[in-house]
Formats: C-alpha cells, structure tokens, sequence
C-alpha cells in the first residue's frame, strides 16, 4: 500500500472513530484528534522525504496550512455556539489530512451535510417541539433576546457531518 492510501485509510478510520464516538457521548476525546494530527503530519513528511505524492499537497507546510485553516472556517460557528470545540479540532485534523483546497472543499460539504442531518434530526422523538417551543421563546423576548432558552431542543452530533462532508471532498474535490 502507499503513503497516500495509507493516508486516506488512516483518514476514514479516524472520522469513523470520532462520528462513532460523538454519536454515542456526543464527545470526541482530545487525544484522538490530537493524535490523528500527528499522524496526518508524519505521513506527509514521509511522503515529502520520499518523493511521493502526500494527500496534503506540495510543500512542507501544506498540512499546516490545511490544519490552520479548517480551524479559522469553522471558527466563527464555535463563537456563535453554533458549534462544539471538538467539531473545531476535528476539522482541524481534516486540514491536516488533506491540505487546503482539501478542507475548504471539506468544510462546504460539512456545512451541506450538517444541514441535511439537522433536517433529519428534527425527526427525532421530541426535537421539533422543543426546537418550536424555543423558538416562541426568542420570539417573546424581543429583539434584545433577553430572555435565555430554558434548555437546547438538541445537539446535533456534528462529526457525523464532518466525515460525509470529508468523504465527499476526497470523492468530488472542487477546484482540481
């Protein structure tokens, strides 16, 4: 096998982990993530040193790259508290994976996918109501939003969304 199917096998594996995990307890452990960094870096220097094509891209900084900016798209959803630091993190390790253009094809597939399974989700015994009664909520308190919710209708177990949305990515790359 080479390094690049070796990537993309050691890339599944570890989306499959962490939707497996955020499924179950809707956490993915910070020691999963971190080590699927590594081991995305290491492959791609072995592939650098090597002379073989890395998943990542050209160049030594490519997974650095990827990395930092699947961090900075999802950012702004993590501030709004629309998303779990570990969606964050998870995304993150993608970059790591796939280099760049990888997870910015990675994070609008994501973005897709999360949409579809939340519409799926609302499904799901007793989330509608509560979504709607939340709703009511927001629509009482004005504009300010004064009012705080009385509890989530539901969290959505986003990495999920971020393994169909990687897989999409690697299987119709945009901008190649």
């Amino acid at each position: 096998m080479n390094l690049r199917a070796l990537s993309l096998t050691l890339l599944a594996l570890w989306l499959a982990g962490a939707a497996m995990s955020d499924l179950r307890s809707r956490r993915i452990a910070n020691r999963w993530l971190l080590a699927g960094t590594g081991v995305a870096l290491a492959l791609h220097l072995l592939a650098m040193a090597g002379n073989a094509r890395p998943l990542a891209g050209h160049g030594w900084s490519a997974p650095l790259v990827g990395a930092a900016l699947g961090l900075l798209l999802l950012l702004p959803l993590y501030l709004l508290g629309a998303m779990g630091a570990a969606d964050i993190k998870l995304m993150t390790m993608v970059g790591a994976f796939v280099g760049p253009l990888g997870v910015a094809t990675a994070v609008l597939y994501s973005l897709l996918a999360g949409g579809l399974l939340s519409l799926l989700y609302l499904n799901t015994a007793g989330v509608l109501p509560r979504l709607l009664a939340n709703l009511r909520t927001l629509h009482r308190a004005g504009p300010d939003g004064a009012t705080p919710l009385s509890r989530s209708a539901s969290r959505l177990p986003y990495a999920v969304a971020i393994a169909l949305g990687s897989a999409a990515a690697l299987l119709w790359p945009l901008g190649r």
